[in-house]
């Protein structure tokens, strides 16, 4: 039950979200075991007023909410392509990325709790 908002000072076509959308969701496949699309909400933010180191140059943050637990190096993964997918999806240098994680052991869905 992955959670991903992606929020950046850059703007975001429907077409860029929907092709952020798919590599994500590929990523997250690919670094997160027991992680798939079916159960990914993504949601994107384009043209925020965001500075990073004191600059409004191109700058992005994603947060990603996870239920349960992830590994180190299921994290390093997941960084590393998400960082590369935004970077070159948003035109956004990837020393202007973070990715933020937190992990929730309480989760509500469909009227009950995981």
């Amino acid at each position: 039950m992955p959670y991903i908002t992606v929020t950046t000072n850059q703007s975001l076509t429907a077409d860029k979200t929907a092709a952020l959308k798919a590599k994500i969701a590929k990523a997250l496949a690919d670094s997160m075991p027991g992680k798939t699309e079916n159960w990914l909400m993504l949601r994107f933010v384009g043209g925020e007023a965001m500075y990073f180191g004191g600059s409004d140059a191109p700058c992005l943050m994603a947060d990603v909410c996870v239920f349960g637990k992830q590994s180190k190096e299921s994290y390093a993964k997941m960084t590393a392509a998400v960082t590369q997918i935004l970077s070159a999806e948003c035109a956004v240098p990837a020393d202007r990325i973070y990715v933020k994680y937190t992990e929730y052991d309480k989760w509500g869905w469909n009227g009950g709790n995981f």
